[in-house]
């Protein structure tokens, strides 16, 4: 890519509206990237509005210089008047209603059945006696972390033939099992 000529000085304006201090910012990006771009900003560097306007159908007239000034000048007035005519004022610079506002009530969850489940436990338990059940309250679920990876069991100086991978339930379950095996045969 050829050089060119440099990209044109811009402009640069401190503007006062509405008790707050704007910068206005117009530049030129050079015939390589041929555009120009005016920026508004806040509160010391915050962007409020862009304008980016190219100018590639000017390139290589003869009054090329004179055509990007203008363009620039005009963006950047353009930029003053949107700021005057409110069109660029923020939440906080338009006066608003001071009503109250009424917050909807957040929706609790809701309280578990417990006659309801009771009901279902007992249809499920048939001719069973009924016994007393306690029911926790409903909570949020956590975020908790995976279980870390099953490693071999350590050696026991039992054996390793002892140990299972069944719980204690399963454990007792199963002897259990076998007992009755043994009573019927």
């Amino acid at each position: 890519m050829a050089a060119g000529p440099s990209p044109l000085l811009g402009y640069n304006t401190n503007v006062r509206h509405k008790g707050r201090i704007y910068h206005i910012q117009t530049e030129d990006s050079g015939i390589n990237h041929p555009h120009i771009i005016t920026h508004l900003f806040a509160d010391g560097g915050r962007i409020v509005a862009s304008k980016k306007t190219s100018y590639a159908d000017y390139v290589g007239a003869p009054d090329l210089r004179e055509t990007v000034k203008a363009l620039m000048r005009e963006q950047h007035k353009a930029m003053f008047i949107g700021l005057r005519d409110g069109l660029y004022d923020e939440p906080e610079d338009i006066e608003i209603d001071e009503a109250p506002i009424e917050t909807p009530a957040v929706a609790q969850p809701a309280a578990p059945d417990v006659a309801g489940l009771d009901a279902a436990a007992e249809k499920l338990a048939g001719d069973r006696p009924r016994r007393e059940r306690h029911y926790s309250s409903p909570r949020h679920a956590s975020v908790s972390q995976p279980p870390p990876a099953p490693s071999r069991p350590p050696e026991s100086i039992f054996g390793s033939d002892l140990l299972s991978e069944k719980s204690l339930d399963e454990v007792i379950l199963s002897y259990l099992a076998s007992d009755l095996d043994e009573i019927e045969e």
